[in-house]
């Protein structure tokens, strides 16, 4: 159980890793609830910095024993944080309380509600958005809690009335002290499982480890519950098939209790029509490009039937979605050129980023901008597999790894490599270091109708701003 930490208003709740997407997210429900929040982080960066601002957190950097409160009644410990943290050290010393932030998530906010738990290797954050606001829509005021920021909502959480609460399922490690996935406190009644691939190498040593962390996942699921699967995903179909609860497929292509047929797709979006079981359920138009686009679309409605959402509701919560910041997000165009930021860092989801963008901005010259920034982008591991993402792309840049002691040195993705791949295979590509080095590069290269694509999952330096800005001037 989470320790008592007062009622609203009395003693706060000390935040360490506040600038993490769910616990920045979870700082919101907390402050909506009425307590009284503080928090510390170091290198905070958009979306999460401006909502932090926003609701007002005192975000203390960098890390120091002397942030913690004294009379915090509980602290919530990111799992970014390790021993060595001077405030953990300092929490550990005074025998304040402390919890994770999947615990204190679960024992608030999920078990008195019924959780809708989106889980998968790519596409968790804007699924969970589109379930969010479908339910929304048709008027079941779900609370949520999601690693980004869907435009429809402005925020990255809320607590919501209704029965639901949707959360986005992370099958990364708890805390120091719980290396289990945060995705099992989370009391799954629906759980989506899109699809499973390797990731993570820092915590998994190869994708049978992973594969185990989801089939713990898809047995948390009760009987009288629904598990959700996108069955072109192998392993999360092997996953399904010995989960003792009921199960429900999606497709795009081959047999599924769910598919989606597309009608036509343009700058506009994608218009398509959904089937259950051979039943045309809904026919509509949203903003979708792609086809891990419309998975993630198919994967929400089949998520969203134990609620009787009805097909006139879900077609006009689809064409009303507005997307999530940080995925295929437009940030601007200047002097004819857009520029696109997208969270892609995995392969597969880089492809799917980029195919997605020819469709939507078809007989453009399109740029894939790529920054090696989490830990499975530095290593090694997929090495070949990126060279082949990025090929969806007219012409590629790779910025600099990211170097940190916890890589050794050959085990680091070769951006010359990658470069020399890309190459081989017909592909333009450029390897520049810096975020500033490459505006400049691109500024000198660009031309009126490209498309620039942006993918990272950190800040980037800026680039994309700055890019805007320099090709501003440039007009001018």
């Amino acid at each position: 159980m989470i320790p008592f930490i007062g009622e609203p208003g009395e003693r706060g709740v000390h935040l360490i890793g506040v600038g993490g997407t769910a616990m920045a997210s979870l700082a919101g429900l907390l402050i909506e609830a009425g307590h009284t929040v503080t928090g510390s982080d170091q290198n905070v960066y958009p979306p999460m910095s401006d909502l932090l601002a926003e609701l007002g957190v005192d975000v203390r950097s960098p890390y120091r024993a002397d942030n913690l409160p004294d009379d915090c009644a509980l602290v919530i410990v990111g799992n970014a944080i390790s021993r060595g943290n001077p405030e953990l050290e300092a929490v550990l010393e005074r025998r304040v309380a402390y919890a994770s932030m999947p615990e204190v998530l679960k024992e608030l906010y999920l078990r008195t509600r019924t959780p809708v738990v989106v889980s998968g290797t790519h596409g968790k954050t804007t699924t969970s958005s589109i379930v969010a606001w479908l339910l929304e829509s048709a008027g079941h005021d779900p609370g949520f809690l999601v690693g980004g920021i869907p435009l429809n909502f402005g925020v990255s959480y809320r607590s919501g009335s209704g029965e639901v609460f949707v959360v986005e399922g992370d099958e990364y490690d708890t805390a120091y002290f719980d290396k289990g996935p945060k995705f099992l406190h989370y009391l799954p009644q629906v759980a989506i499982v899109g699809n499973v691939e390797f990731d993570h190498a820092d915590i998994y040593r190869d994708v049978s480890e992973v594969e185990r962390a989801f089939r713990l996942f898809a047995n948390l699921v009760p009987r009288n519950g629904l598990l959700v699967v996108g069955c072109e995903s192998e392993l999360a179909m092997t996953i399904a098939s010995d989960a003792p609860c009921p199960v429900t497929t999606f497709a795009l292509a081959g047999d599924a209790d769910w598919k989606l047929e597309v009608l036509s797709s343009d700058a506009s979006g994608t218009r398509f029509r959904v089937h259950h079981h051979g039943r045309t359920v809904t026919e509509t138009e949203g903003p979708f490009w792609g086809d891990g686009a419309l998975r993630n679309a198919l994967a929400a409605i089949a998520a969203t039937e134990p609620f009787g959402v009805t097909g006139d509701e879900l077609g006009s919560a689809l064409a009303s979605f507005r997307g999530v910041r940080r995925r295929f997000e437009v940030r601007g165009e200047e002097a004819g050129v857009v520029v696109v930021d997208d969270f892609a860092h995995h392969p597969t989801a880089i492809g799917e980023t980029l195919r997605g963008a020819r469709y939507r901005f078809r007989g453009r010259r399109i740029w894939g901008v790529f920054e090696p920034r989490s830990f499975t982008a530095r290593s090694s591991v997929f090495q070949k597999e990126l060279a082949v993402a990025l090929a969806f792309a007219d012409s590629v840049v790779v910025a600099g790894v990211l170097r940190t002691s916890r890589l050794p040195e050959e085990n680091e993705l070769s951006e010359e490599k990658l470069v020399a791949d890309l190459r081989s295979s017909g592909t333009p590509a450029s390897f520049i270091s810096a975020p500033d080095d490459i505006v400049r590069f691109l500024r000198g290269e660009v031309q009126p109708g490209d498309v620039v694509v942006v993918m990272s999952n950190g800040a980037f330096g800026g680039l994309h701003q700055k890019l805007l800005i320099d090709l501003r001037d440039l007009r001018a």
